[in-house]
């Protein structure tokens, strides 16, 4: 069964080695009250895959961390 609809909102629960990704979507943009959510239980290298995947398929480059010196680490 194929369920299509429009990603409105999203927060996971974090479970250790994995987490839970709730989605929360409108079948139709008229229609918002009606908020169909569903879980997807993930391993932390699935989250990851996926996340590298939608940064690829959107154009995108993940964030880059630069490295904090020791004074920025101290001090903020």
């Amino acid at each position: 069964m194929d369920n299509h609809g429009v990603l409105v909102g999203w927060t996971h629960h974090d479970m250790g080695q994995k987490l839970v990704l709730n989605l929360q979507t409108i079948k139709q943009a008229d229609m918002p009250k009606e908020v169909d959510r569903t879980a997807i239980l993930l391993t932390k290298d699935q989250a990851a895959l996926l996340g590298n995947y939608l940064f690829q398929v959107a154009g995108q480059s993940p964030p880059v961390r630069e490295q904090r010196s020791w004074f920025k680490r101290m001090f903020g």
